[in-house]
């Protein structure tokens, strides 16, 4: 055992559970355990100083509430857990970043815009209720979410709609937020990429009382932001307080406030041609480096989150959990989109340009009982709760105009800003709430086999304008999950759920209209394995079925219109091989077809939805340099369809990264380099498509970041 400037101090012994497999994995475990405690301890002399106070744990706890444990889940759902290194790789660019590796993620947005977006298996989520603050409060998505203040992010997929009521069955993207340790933190870091970018961060943790009762993490951060379009710039700032107070032996509280801000120039939109005889001539990628549109396109919008949770610990094996929060988001944009234009020449382009102006407001509560017993030879994880959600969408006006001028997607002039000859048209107050009351248990039947029972009653009101819609829907859920050894289990589960209605595009007739929840359903069954020394495996097959929110192609209302059925398979795998080498993958296989009374795509598979995609990656420590590690990986998407009447597709690519990290001390202090490069082979493509416009790839960037703990 040493201490943090490398100081031998003693030694430790870490006791592990008998009759465990994998004793070199231990072996593993229990030197990260003693690398961990390293940097808490600052000298010998420290040692000797007061213990800390520790606090009571918490008896019960929700399953959303729990980090990876050993790679032990105790629900049969997939779940993947971004943290550490992969966060602050993704400092300065969004949660979709940080979570690009996970099975099943693909883009769902152009590269580098201000509001990022991502399908996971095959489903775009919701921006207003699939992103989940601290396992509650739904986020309102209209800007790039911030990592900065982020323990981990939680990729939840499987049986989830039963914890988290109306939401998409692809997954939850759960953020969950730092809280001040035992030790004080102070870091500051500085990143930047190759187009120009720069900024700054800090973090700061400390408790306060006699007993160290209060806890308060606060972090902030600036950027000049250069998302690799030439001739414009930007800015983000961002922060966020958040706290810990325990109030009693029993009773104590938490929350967060975070304010996220973001000004951007947005990229054009090249829309597709007109299809001939059936086909849609897929246009060449234009440099994705000019910009099609205006300076005066520019996105600035703001979000504010805030959160507070009560935990009351009745007895030993019982607690409440209350929690009420709210987040408002606001925005005003153009979107410009370039159509009509010569496929060969570029030139001709007719500028179509819609403008926006939108506040939305997300209010969430809920009380859950949590706590554990027993019935005869069975252990229960019980909760039982009530949580109430409602989600607001303001139009303040939205309108439509045609420049007078062409553009040239291969050489584009700077456009002109726009002038509208008529009134902006405001749509009425969308208003959604849901109600839903809900129980699940976790019930164990001797050492091997869990079972998952749950019901989720939900009454969903919508309303637009002066029309109201009610829908109360029972949501059955049930799994099991088989231990054939301590390492290996295998797990199957099913559930139905509400999703929130999807957005209405700006290409149709009723833009910007949210369409009423609906039910989805979703079969799975899978295995997760690591009974060979140093390697990991997790794989699943998954059904899912949910409702088609398309825009009629004749007569361009966007509108539920049957069934999407998603059949796939996803794996993921990390091997640590000769102590100094770590080789992960993650991919899945995907069939997707539209079940609808409209035969102009029944039978098709949806727009923008890959087959297959997938990412490699290998990183090694290199003994002769402590404190180095190297990396390198690649990233595939195969081929995806222009619409849902496969009319054309556009092809599938493979990107190529690599990174260099290396983590030292300088006078003491833990310091931390890291640059990455993607892209290496500067390749152009197609980066999504989706509602009849194409999202454009980056050319090559490098990110570099540095951080100093204090």
């Amino acid at each position: 055992m040493r201490d943090a400037g490398n100081n031998v101090v003693g030694a430790i012994a870490i006791v592990f559970p008998r009759n465990i497999a994998d004793s070199d994995a231990l072996f593993r475990q229990a030197e990260k355990i003693r690398d961990e405690m390293r940097v808490k301890v600052a000298s010998v002399a420290a040692l000797s100083g007061p213990y800390p106070v520790s606090r009571p744990e918490k008896v019960a706890q929700s399953e959303y509430d729990k980090p990876e444990l050993g790679g032990q889940q105790s629900l049969p759902m997939t779940k993947a857990v971004t943290s550490g290194e992969k966060l602050e790789q993704a400092s300065q660019e969004g949660y979709s970043e940080a979570i690009k590796g996970v099975a099943g993620v693909s883009p769902a947005n152009s590269k580098g815009t201000a509001n990022d977006s991502v399908n996971i298996r095959g489903i775009k989520l919701n921006l207003f209720s699939n992103y989940r603050l601290n396992g509650g409060l739904p986020t309102v998505g209209v800007i790039t979410v911030p990592t900065e203040d982020k323990e981990r992010i939680e990729t939840l997929k499987g049986a989830n709609a039963l914890m988290f009521g109306v939401a998409s069955p692809a997954g939850i993207i759960n953020l969950v937020t730092k809280r001040a340790g035992d030790i004080d933190i102070t870091s500051l870091a500085m990143a930047g990429n190759s187009f120009g970018q720069y900024g700054g961060s800090f973090d700061i943790g400390r408790r306060f009382g006699t007993e160290r009762e209060l806890g308060i993490r606060v972090n902030a951060s600036w950027a000049n932001t250069e998302n690799g379009i030439r001739d414009t710039t930007g800015h983000s700032k961002f922060w966020s307080l958040g706290f810990d107070y325990r109030l009693t032996p029993r009773l104590s509280i938490s929350g967060d406030h975070e304010y996220v801000a973001r000004v951007a120039t947005e990229q054009g939109g090249v829309s597709l041609l007109p299809a001939v005889n059936g086909v849609v001539p897929i246009t060449p990628v234009p440099n994705p480096r000019n910009l099609l549109s205006g300076t005066w396109n520019v996105y600035p919008p703001h979000t504010k989150n805030d959160q507070i949770r009560a935990d009351y610990i009745l007895t030993d094996s019982w607690k409440l959990l209350a929690e009420t929060g709210r987040s408002d988001g606001d925005r005003s944009r153009f979107t410009t989109r370039i159509g009509g234009y010569n496929i060969v020449t570029g030139a001709g382009g007719i500028v179509n340009i819609s403008s926006a102006k939108q506040e939305y407001r997300n209010l969430f509560s809920r009380v859950e009982a949590i706590g554990r017993f027993n019935t005869f030879f069975l252990k229960h994880d019980f909760t039982v709760g009530v949580s109430k959600a409602i989600r607001d969408s303001i139009s303040l006006g939205q309108n439509t105009t045609t420049l007078a001028v062409r553009q040239n997607i291969f050489d584009p002039i700077v456009l002109p800003p726009p002038v509208f000859t008529r009134p902006d048209t405001v749509l009425p107050l969308q208003d959604s709430t849901d109600v839903g009351v809900y129980f699940y248990d976790t019930v164990s039947i001797g050492p091997k086999w869990k079972v998952l029972l749950g019901l989720r009653h939900t009454k969903d009101d919508e309303t637009t304008g002066g029309k109201q819609t009610s829908t109360s829907v029972s949501s059955p859920a049930y799994g099991i999950l088989y231990d054939v050894i301590p390492s290996l289990t295998l797990f199957a589960s099913y559930m139905e759920g509400l999703e929130a209605g999807g957005t209405a595009p700006t290409t149709a007739i009723n833009s910007n209209e949210i369409l009423p929840s609906a039910v989805s359903t979703q079969k799975e069954f899978g295995i997760r394995d690591s009974h060979i020394k140093g390697l990991s495996v997790s794989g699943s097959y998954f059904q899912i079925t949910r409702a088609n929110a398309v825009t009629d192609p004749v007569t361009r209302i966007f509108a539920n219109s049957g069934d999407i059925n998603y059949k796939g398979v996803e794996a993921t795998l990390s091997y640590e091989f000769l102590r100094r080498w770590t080789f992960t993958a993650a991919g899945q296989y995907l069939k997707a077809v539209q079940k609808s009374p409209d035969p102009t795509f029944d039978g098709f598979t949806p727009e923008n939805t890959p087959g297959k995609l997938g990412n490699v990656s290998l990183s090694y420590k290199p003994p002769w340099v402590p404190g180095l590690t190297i990396s390198a990986g690649a990233t595939g998407i195969s081929y995806r369809y222009v619409n849902n009447q496969e009319q054309g597709k556009i092809p599938g690519y493979t990107l190529y990264s690599a990174g260099v990290g290396y983590i030292t001390r300088v006078a003491g202090k833990r310091v931390a380099f890291q640059v990455n490069a993607d892209n290496l082979a500067n390749k152009r493509y197609w980066n999504s498509v989706q509602t009849g416009t194409y999202g454009i790839g980056m050319d090559r960037s490098i990110k570099f970041s540095v951080r100093v703990d204090l």
